[in-house]
């Protein structure tokens, strides 16, 4: 069971186990999902694993997990799948065909 310091302050039959939704490159996109899943309620964490000292932003070297509480798997895909699949003009205006 994949925990956060927070959830050690919980008796060991309430915590809730965390399962990784998504994987990105940059911190600036897992940001932004971080801040939608949020807006919906949803318990979510960014573990950045971007070697910032080398500024290595490829590859393996640079993956940002996104994680969510299980209960909340299937919401946080939809709204992420959701947003992946949006199109966006130049003024930041939502295309729809």
């Amino acid at each position: 069971m994949l925990l956060f310091f927070e959830d050690f302050d919980l008796p060991e039959d309430e915590r809730i186990p965390w399962v990784l939704v998504y994987t990105t490159n940059t911190l600036i996109d897992a940001e932004m999902f971080r801040a939608n899943l949020e807006g919906a309620d949803i318990p979510v964490q960014v573990l950045s694993q971007v070697d910032s000292t080398r500024m290595f932003s490829v590859g393996e070297l640079a993956i940002v997990k996104i994680f969510v509480q299980s209960p909340y798997y299937e919401q946080a895909k939809e709204i992420i799948n959701h947003i992946e699949s949006n199109e966006y003009n130049d003024d930041g205006i939502e295309v729809r065909y």
